[in-house]
């Protein structure tokens, strides 16, 4: 799994594009697991089986929202996946939906309009991932054309994001004029989630990065570089993302 990164004028909504496939010809099970990482998506995939989440099948062409519980997909066979990671605010600023009401659920594009029918059934007759990739692109840039980008919420999200987390509702309403009330409402319309959840989700994914990575051999300096107040606090909040410990995630650096 890889990612692209292209120069686009998509740059402010796309943060990356990922390829996922998988040519088996032993037609084996496959399961695919996603955590909380704050962003949305577009996806397009192609599978013998179907994709499923939980014995639902997935539509070939789906949206989807924050990701708040752990996401398990799982097929059988050949596959191949492109996902378009999206900023946060791109599912309310790109398609004019309410980003609460695709929070850990996905949108069949399909039933979105007829212009992404049509872009679904010509992703299915294109002959390359890069004709894919491309369709995809073109879609998403007739799409920003029509925006109606919020500035305040997105620098918001960029402030929390380049903070690792670290960031209180109070922060945030020092850095604009709105009550507690109006920003909750504001950024959970646009976002999907409340200030205060994104932060967690964000200040997650740094320390899942940093176990990934392999830097730390210790739970307490994870949590603590990342801001928690303590071990078990850190513990808490990585089990409410994932629904596991840290150490059965990684038993060969935290065991």
């Amino acid at each position: 799994m890889q990612p692209i990164i292209r120069p686009s004028v998509l740059t402010k909504y796309i943060k990356n594009i990922w390829i996922l496939e998988n040519h088996d010809i032993q037609q084996t099970d496959h399961s695919l697991k996603f955590f909380a990482d704050g962003c949305s998506g577009l996806m397009f995939q192609q599978s013998q089986s179907g994709v499923y989440i939980e014995e639902k099948p997935l539509s070939d062409l789906l949206l989807y929202g924050q990701t708040v519980q752990p996401i398990e997909l799982k097929c059988t066979g050949s596959y191949k996946m492109i996902v378009f990671i999206l900023y946060p605010y791109a599912v309310h600023a790109l398609f004019g939906l309410k980003a609460c009401s695709l929070t850990d659920t996905c949108l069949d594009m399909r039933t979105y309009s007829e212009t992404s029918e049509q872009v679904a059934n010509a992703l299915i007759q294109a002959h390359s991932t890069d004709d894919q990739v491309k369709i995809m692109e073109a879609f998403l840039q007739a799409q920003a054309s029509n925006s109606s980008p919020d500035l305040e919420i997105e620098e918001m999200t960029t402030f929390i994001m380049n903070a690792n987390g670290a960031v209180t509702v109070k922060d945030l309403q020092q850095e604009s004029d709105m009550s507690e009330r109006t920003l909750e409402r504001r950024f959970t319309r646009q976002i999907g989630v409340s200030p205060k959840l994104f932060s967690k989700i964000i200040r997650f994914q740094s320390s899942i990065k940093q176990m990934d990575a392999g830097d730390y051999k210790k739970l307490s300096d994870v949590a603590y570089e990342n801001g928690y107040a303590d071990q078990s606090h850190f513990v808490r909040n990585f089990k409410e993302f994932t629904h596991i410990t840290p150490r059965a995630y990684k038993p060969k650096y935290f065991s």
